[in-house]
Parts: C-alpha cells; sequence; structure tokens
C-alpha cells in the first residue's frame, strides 16, 4: 500500500527544522500547475521511512483510539449516570480535538514533526489513563477531552511527516493511506476492546488504549525521526493561528466552508445508520451488523481513490463521494427492513470510503509554503467543527421527526457537491480554483 517515491522537490517545504525532515532536496517549490513526471521506480528507503514515521505508529495507536471511543458513553452510564451525561462524554472529545488541532499544527511548525507527534501521543495516552482510572465523572471528562486533544494534534503531525517526505505526484495516495490506515486500526480496536470488555469489563478497554499509545510512541522512537530532528539548531519565528487565517480568509470563506459542511456529513453518518436501523425496528445485532458491513466497504477504496486522486485529479473524488453520502442520508427514511437499510448504508460506505484522504489532501494542495503545519491544524478544525454539526443537526431535526434531521444533511451534502465543484483544484494538482 506504500506509494511509489523518487527524489523530487517537495510541494510544499516547510521553512522550519523538523525532526522528520524532508529525504529530498527541495531547491524550488514547484507550481501547483506543474505536470506530473512520467512513471517512476520505487524507492523502498524512502517507503519504509514513510511507514516507519507515519503509518506503523498510527496503526498502532488508533487501534487503542478505537478500542477506547465506542465506551466513553457506555463509561458515564455504567458510573451510573444518564444516557445524557454519557453522551457529553462524547462531546468532551469531539471538544477537544479542536484545540489540539491548532496546537498540533503550532507544535509542528515550532519544534517539527516528530516531536510533534511524540508530544501529541504523550497527551492522548495520559488522557487514557485518566478515563481508565477515573472514579467519577468530572475526571473522567477531563480524561475523554485530553484523548481528543491528543488525538487530534497527532492527526496533523503525521500529515506533516508525510508531506516532509513525498513528492507532489504521491500526495493523495500517500494521504489516503494514512485514512486508510487508521480505518482499518479503528475497525480492529473495538473487536478487541469487545473481547476485553467480555473478559474483564469496560475498564479494560482504556488500559488497552493507553499501551497502544505506548507502543505507538516506542514505534516512532526507534524509526529514525527524532535523532535526525536533534541536528536541527534553529526555530522558526512563532506564527499566530489568527495571521495563517487572515492571509488565507478568501480561501477559507469558499473552500473552507465545504470542509466544514463535509464534515457535519460524514460524522452525521455515524448517527443516521443506528438511528434508523433502531427506528424501523432492527435489533441492536442488527444494526451493528449493518453499520460494520459500511464500514468494510469503507476500508477497501482508500487506496482507489487516492489513486484516482492524483492521476485525474481532486474533483473525480471529491464530487462522487459526496453525492454518495447525501444520496445514503436522503435514502435511509425512505427504507423498511433489514435489506433496504443495509443498501442505504452501503451507498454511505462506499461514498466515506471513495473521500478517504479527501480533506488532507485538499489542504496539502492550498497550504501555504509559510506555515504550512499552522495551516493544517487550522484546516483540521473546519472538519472538526464540522463534526460538531452534523449530529447535532440529526438531533435537532428529531425533535421534529427523525427524518427531518436526515433531510437536512443530506440536502446539505447536494450543496456541498456544488460547492466543491466551483472551488476545488482542477487537474492532478491543478491551480487552486478560488485564487
Amino acid at each position: 500500500m506504500s506509494p511509489s517515491l523518487h527524489p523530487s522537490p517537495s510541494l510544499h517545504p516547510s521553512p522550519s527544522p523538523s525532526p522528520s525532515p524532508s529525504l529530498y532536496p527541495s531547491p524550488r517549490r514547484p507550481r501547483l500547475t506543474d505536470q506530473a513526471p512520467g512513471p517512476v521506480s520505487p524507492r523502498r528507503d524512502v517507503a519504509r521511512a514513510l511507514a516507519a514515521r507515519a503509518y506503523v505508529p498510527t496503526f498502532i495507536a488508533e487501534i487503542g483510539i478505537g478500542a477506547i471511543l465506542p465506551v466513553l458513553a457506555l463509561s458515564v452510564v455504567g458510573m451510573g449516570h444518564s444516557a445524557v451525561l454519557g453522551s457529553l462524554a462524547v462531546a468532551a472529545y469531539q471538544a477537544g480535538r479542536l484545540p489540539g488541532s491548532a496546537w498540533g499544527g503550532a507544535l509542528a511548525h515550532r519544534s517539527g514533526a516528530s516531536r510533534a507527534a511524540m508530544l501529541s501521543l504523550g497527551v492522548l495516552g495520559t488522557g487514557a489513563v485518566i478515563a481508565g482510572a477515573s472514579p467519577g465523572i468530572v475526571p473522567f471528562m477531563a480524561g475523554a477531552a485530553l484523548v481528543g486533544l491528543g488525538h487530534a494534534a497527532y492527526h496533523v503531525a503525521r500529515q506533516e511527516q508525510i508531506l516532509g517526505v513525498i513528492r507532489p505526484a504521491f500526495t493523495a495516495r500517500s494521504l489516503t493511506t494514512l485514512a486508510g490506515v487508521w480505518r482499518i486500526a479503528n475497525f480492529i480496536g473495538p473487536l478487541l476492546g469487545a473481547a476485553l470488555i467480555a473478559i474483564a469489563g469496560v475498564r479494560t478497554t482504556y488500559v488497552l488504549g493507553a499501551v497502544c499509545v505506548a507502543a505507538a510512541m516506542v514505534a516512532l522512537g526507534l524509526s529514525g525521526g527524532m535523532r535526525a530532528g536533534s541536528r536541527a539548531t534553529e526555530r522558526p519565528p512563532r506564527l499566530p493561528l489568527s495571521r495563517v487565517a487572515r492571509d488565507n480568509a478568501r480561501l477559507l470563506r469558499t473552500l473552507g466552508v465545504a470542509v466544514v459542511a463535509t464534515g457535519a456529513l460524514r460524522q452525521a453518518r455515524l448517527a443516521v445508520i443506528p438511528l434508523w436501523a433502531t427506528h424501523v425496528g432492527l435489533s441492536p445485532e442488527a444494526a451493528t451488523l449493518i453499520f460494520s458491513i459500511s464500514a468494510a466497504i469503507d476500508m477497501l477504496l482508500f487506496y482507489p481513490a487516492g489513486a484516482v486522486m492524483d492521476r485525474r485529479g481532486r474533483l473525480w473524488t471529491a464530487i462522487p463521494s459526496t453525492l454518495l453520502l447525501a444520496a445514503g442520508t436522503l435514502a435511509l427514511p425512505l427504507t423498511e427492513g433489514a435489506t433496504a437499510v443495509a443498501a442505504a448504508a452501503l451507498l454511505l460506505g462506499v461514498g466515506n470510503g471513495w473521500g478517504s484522504g479527501l480533506i488532507m489532501t485538499l489542504g496539502a494542495d492550498v497550504a501555504p509554503a509559510q506555515g504550512r503545519s499552522v495551516f493544517t491544524g487550522l484546516w483540521m478544525i473546519l472538519q472538526d467543527a464540522g463534526g460538531l454539526l452534523g449530529p447535532a443537526i440529526v438531533s435537532l431535526g428529531a425533535l421534529i421527526a427523525l427524518p427531518v434531521g436526515f433531510v437536512a444533511v443530506g440536502g446539505a451534502g447536494l450543496a456541498t457537491a456544488g460547492a466543491f465543484a466551483v472551488w476545488v483544484p482542477r487537474g492532478p494538482r491543478g491551480a487552486h480554483a478560488v485564487e
């Protein structure tokens, strides 16, 4: 799955020294309109470095995170609190993600991608330990928020690790592979967590999470990225998030809005499938099975989607994936019975899978050369904000009637496809349409 790599100038060379410096010289910044070079031979040394510094630690850490996230609400209910407070645990995690993305970008800018990744994992692991050991709801919520903070920061740091070593022609494939790695790990994590719960109870999932995060830190430390970064002697000047936002205001008002809407559409999918399955009378086991099938289809599409983005352009995944997500959401209220619900869920799985890594790739395309990691943090904040908005729309719509929220989210998805048609860069890495 690792992309073929070849010496080439980096698409967005970072102005700051990084603990994961590019393995290739960067004499100039290629224009987004540069033509992609012809076929190249794989460079095993670079592919291995990419796997060791980003993919392997991500896979290990995400197994633990995948085990933790499904039991946040269950842990609160297990303390004797209501389901309403249980849902607030998930909200605490999501709330932690918003500052986490900004912190991760600033940390990568100042200290380098590998150090930022290591510190982010440390915060994530600390949050898992606090949540697992908490006797009361207040420290538990703090632990959940720390998990979100560290997870979002690590998300930004690992993108920066990848962008530091890849060539432009493989941007999408490299980032969609990253998205695929954590999708696979998030599929494995809940299965391992469920087995542990059956043996020793819910709190053991936090032990699994902390152990996986610690193992990821060891893997990152052994990868060589930290040692490579120790040679850096100069620190770049501080670059406030507000300045990056101001300098890229037009971009954020256009393509950035589509990113928020995409985050809402994708996160709403996590709510609409089990909600509608339960609404039409399916058992929890059937609802879970349908969701698992949708997730399995999602996992299979990440690399083909990246290859199409690199070879044909970002629009070839942006528009179809968004339309499929919108269609699946709009179709669910029309279904009855397990077969029909599963068909709509498959549409959602294909749509989400075909859009694997899309937001990260678009962010890499439009990021400025100065302060790329800070911009990446801001870009991820937009997606996380949408992630909070999507389930909220579904919940508010349910106050009137359950399908109302589905229609609202699906309609927003159709509008988002139109926004992508106007604002997504053209060509394999084409010139930015907003500029």
